[in-house]
């Protein structure tokens, strides 16, 4: 039995990535570079680049395809449910799972559906229960995301998901779970976060972060992880550590690199996204710019310019079924 799911897991393993190789350079240049958009919250920018990929059979492309057309109109239109039917065609979890959803204009009207919400909802649960069976822990948090209970985002965090991890103590905080003893959930909130932390996840770092500032931890650790979740590019952080680095204010005891501020600012203030944090940026360049000469801004605009070449690029880090 073991054999046969490895072997099962190895041959679509295998498959998925022959699939996935059928994309030409051209069309996954614009695949990733829509995604990189769809995950600053530029929607509507986004959506010319993942056609591309998403006309030539890309699951990922089709799924965020559809979430892009989602959010640009505020509900699910007749395209939109196009893109997520043939992602979901090709075994995609959340895009069964936004076809199931009853508040659905297309479920609602019934002009647009080819299948129910409750036959996608079944068809959901019954594939990844299937692969979470076999330990994919993205299908177990599929299985915890359709409401068949947090068991099985505890499994994926125990597994070492990243993600999950980061799920489970979010989770914990909204008081989901039972503890019986005094401060357990308080450990068990902080355990999770640090996990999903220390494995390198920025939406992790992030809220381990903003969790040690509220419970009045060790500010040069919570320093240190801000200018971590900042480095690997997450855009509220980035806003947070260019003020810091400016000395607006100095909380952290980072030393003063005006360069540094203004190039982290000036970066996101150049986003065509929505969010707060570029209208924020532009807010807050000026401020940082009122200490500097000119020829230390040209410098903080080429130090902005070299950083965007050698790291990945600015991201929300929006989960994969958001808002």
């Amino acid at each position: 039995m073991i054999k046969q799911v490895i072997f099962g897991f190895l041959f679509s393993t295998f498959f998925s990535f022959l699939y996935a190789a059928q994309l030409t350079d051209s069309q996954t240049a614009a695949k990733n570079k829509g995604i990189t958009l769809y995950q600053q919250s530029a929607w509507d920018s986004s959506q010319p680049f993942l056609k591309i990929a998403a006309e030539a059979g890309d699951q990922k492309a089709q799924y965020y395809l559809g979430e892009a057309i989602r959010l640009s109109n505020r509900y699910t239109t007749e395209e939109a449910r196009k893109w997520y039917e043939a992602a979901a065609d090709q075994g995609d979890l959340y895009a069964m799972l936004r076809l199931s959803s009853k508040s659905d204009l297309c479920n609602a009207m019934g002009d647009c559906a080819t299948k129910s919400n409750e036959e996608w909802r079944a068809r959901a649960i019954k594939i990844a229960r299937e692969r979470a069976d076999e330990g994919d822990t993205e299908a177990m948090v599929v299985m915890f995301t359709a409401n068949q209970g947090l068991e099985w985002l505890e499994k994926a965090a125990e597994s070492k998901d990243s993600f999950a991890q980061q799920l489970l103590a979010s989770a914990y905080q909204r008081g989901q779970g039972w503890f019986i003893v005094p401060g357990s959930r308080e450990k068990a909130i902080e355990k999770w976060f640090k996990a999903s932390a220390e494995a390198g996840f920025p939406p992790g770092m992030y809220l381990y972060a903003n969790y040690l500032y509220e419970h009045n931890g060790d500010m040069s650790e919570i320093g240190s992880w801000l200018r971590k979740t900042a480095e690997a590019g997450h855009i509220d952080a980035l806003v947070s550590y260019a003020l810091n680095v400016a000395h607006i204010p100095d909380t952290y005891g980072f030393p003063l690199d005006l360069v540094k501020a203004y190039g982290f600012t000036y970066l996101v203030s150049e986003l065509k996204g929505g969010g707060a944090s570029p209208r924020e940026a532009r807010i807050n360049l000026p401020q940082i710019a009122e200490k500097m000469n000119a020829e230390e801004i040209e410098m903080g605009i080429s130090f902005a310019k070299k950083w965007e070449q050698t790291h990945p690029p600015l991201s929300y880090f929006p989960p994969i079924y958001g808002y």
